[in-house]
């Protein structure tokens, strides 16, 4: 299992101009279902906003990781959104984020789910080189070799 191959190229957003959290999470849901990755773009729109309103996914050190297990999908898929202004997300370390990577799975997919997550974890942990190449990528081809490289490294 690799992380990149849960992302779909296309869902990949660069440099999102938002700046609320709910509207930038409701754009990459939007993104997705116009990749055709969704079953219901309302149930995981629904599925993202209640987990958030949990508790906030704002990991630290700029990274989000939003998260749902959903029927709105037939298999876990994963997107990613640079904001290089970053934005207020409520994160537990209260400062901005600049990457998001945000995770549907599907209900039954608990352990598949956690391992993408763990993946996610590793590669964004006290790596500050990693998330300054992800902001300045320019293209969604460099996303997913950045992501590739730092997943050979763990």
């Amino acid at each position: 299992m690799s992380l990149i191959d849960y992302i779909n190229k296309e869902s990949i957003m660069i440099d999102v101009q938002e700046t609320e959290k709910e509207r930038l999470l409701s754009k990459m849901v939007e993104r997705l279902d116009g990749c055709g990755l969704l079953v219901s773009k309302d149930d995981a729109e629904h599925a993202i906003i209640a987990r958030e309103q949990l508790m906030s996914t704002g990991v630290g050190n700029g990274i989000a990781i939003p998260h749902a297990k959903t029927d709105a999908v037939k298999s876990i898929v994963l997107s990613v959104a640079t904001i290089k202004n970053g934005i207020n997300y409520k994160s537990v370390d209260k400062k901005k984020v600049f990457a998001v990577f945000m995770l549907l799975a599907p209900k039954n997919s608990a352990s598949e789910n956690l391992k993408v997550l763990t993946a996610i974890a590793k590669i964004l942990r006290d790596n500050p080189h990693f998330l300054e190449k992800l902001i300045n990528a320019e293209k969604p081809d460099e996303i997913m070799e950045l992501i590739a490289k730092e997943e050979m490294k763990i």
